[in-house]
């Protein structure tokens, strides 16, 4: 062999193993395959464990399950449309009781709440130093009149001699003006005693009308002077209201003043009762306005009280624009379902936080058997009007288990089963 033959290239070397690159593709691909079938069955698996799982939860959970309701509050002031604004309720007549002299208060006869009656005694102060100038004055007194007497009769004397010439005039004169001095002295004696007296009068407060005392300022012992009142010293032993002039005092926007007229009908509501509403009409708009609130003040007078209004209490005042007759009171309802009889009385289970709570309550129209009966008023058939123990708003547990609840036990709601 030539050695041109044995230099020339090796070409078998360079042939392609087709069964191997065969091999290897189809082994790829089938592990792409496999990842995506456990991804597949991982999903489908998720997916069967979140539609089943609350099911399964819910068949461990050892809650019962329990359907609800809801009290319902009707009526009131938040049931009543119109204008409303917000004021308080104050006095038309209002004293505070004091006296325009000076004293130590030595008896105080009221406290706060007393009533009293025009001229009842209130207070009194310290009167022994008046007293003592009283019998001065009154002793002086006496010392001029005998004085005044005595120059009358001297004056009677002489006069008659004037005509014989026994005396001159000059002493008939003199004597005239003795008389007058004394009887002057007399005058300005009797003006002293009714002025102490006065003084004396005055050491009493008295109550100037009926009414009920709302303060007291001071206390046996303290200084009491009206005029100039310091540290040390009170102007006033206590604050008399009549509460038969108790009215509203209300700052009305001016952009609302069109819905206020005088001796328009309002509804009046407490802010401590608002569940009762009291009619009333507007006495009185003041003839000015408020620049810096752009308000303007105006009064309404209660057409009907109680005793639970007092003076300085919030109110809120709904001008109605018509009379409308007695406002609808506020009425707290429960469906019927909710209510189960009990040894203390009717009750209901009030769900608080996922846990019961019993709660006794009272409701309207229980006949004298003690059986529940439904209220006349009532719109829904379903509803009982409850008295107490609801306020309204409270979620309760309808058609409770027999034996079943109680106090703290967990419920589980409807809408946790999804």
């Amino acid at each position: 062999m030539s050695p041109a033959a044995n230099d020339a290239p090796d070409l078998s070397r360079l042939r392609i193993e087709r069964g191997g690159a065969a091999g290897g593709r189809p082994n790829g691909a089938g592990g792409g395959t496999r990842t995506a079938l456990v991804i597949v069955v991982l999903v489908l698996l998720a997916l069967v464990a979140w539609l089943v799982w609350p099911k399964l939860a819910a068949l461990r959970d050892q809650r019962p399950l329990v359907h609800v309701g809801h009290a319902v509050k009707t009526g009131g002031a938040q049931a009543l449309s119109g204008t409303a604004a917000n004021g308080y309720v104050i006095a038309r007549r209002k004293a505070e009781l004091s006296t325009d002299i000076q004293g130590r208060l030595v008896e105080l006869t009221v406290e706060e709440g007393h009533r009293v009656r025009a001229g009842d005694l209130v207070a009194r102060l310290d009167t022994r130093e008046l007293e003592a100038t009283l019998q001065r004055v009154r002793a002086d007194l006496g010392t001029a009149k005998a004085s005044l007497e005595l120059a009358e009769l001297e004056l009677a004397r002489r006069t008659p001699l004037l005509a014989s010439g026994d005396v001159s005039k000059a002493d008939v004169d003199a004597a005239r003006t003795e008389r007058d001095g004394a009887q002057a002295t007399v005058n300005s004696l009797e003006a002293a005693v009714q002025e102490t007296e006065v003084r004396i009068s005055k050491s009493s407060v008295l109550a100037p009308f009926d009414g009920v005392i709302t303060d007291k300022n001071a206390e046996v012992g303290e200084i009491v002077s009206s005029l100039g009142a310091g540290a040390n010293s009170r102007g006033s032993v206590a604050t008399l209201v009549d509460f038969d002039t108790l009215e509203v005092q209300v700052e009305l926007a001016q952009t609302s003043l069109k819905a206020a007229k005088e001796g328009a009908p309002v509804v009046i509501y407490l802010d401590a009762y608002p569940d009762r509403a009291y009619r009333g009409s507007v006495r009185k708009i003041w003839p000015t306005a408020d620049r810096q609130k752009s308000t303007v003040e105006l009064r309404a007078e209660f057409l009907e009280r109680d005793e639970r209004i007092l003076p300085e209490m919030g109110v809120r005042v709904v001008f109605t624009g018509q009379d409308t007759g007695a406002p609808a009171e506020a009425e707290v309802r429960v469906p019927k379902a909710a209510v189960v009889p009990s040894p203390d009385g009717p009750m209901v289970w009030v769900v608080v936080e996922g846990k019961v709570a019993a709660r006794r309550i009272e409701v309207a129209g229980r006949s004298p058997e003690g059986g529940i009966v439904p209220v006349q008023s009532a719109p829904d058939g379903d509803t009982l009007a409850v008295a107490s123990g609801l306020a309204g708003g409270e979620t309760v547990v309808l058609d409770p288990p027999a034996g079943g609840l109680s106090d703290g036990t967990a419920v589980r709601l409807p809408d946790a089963d999804t």
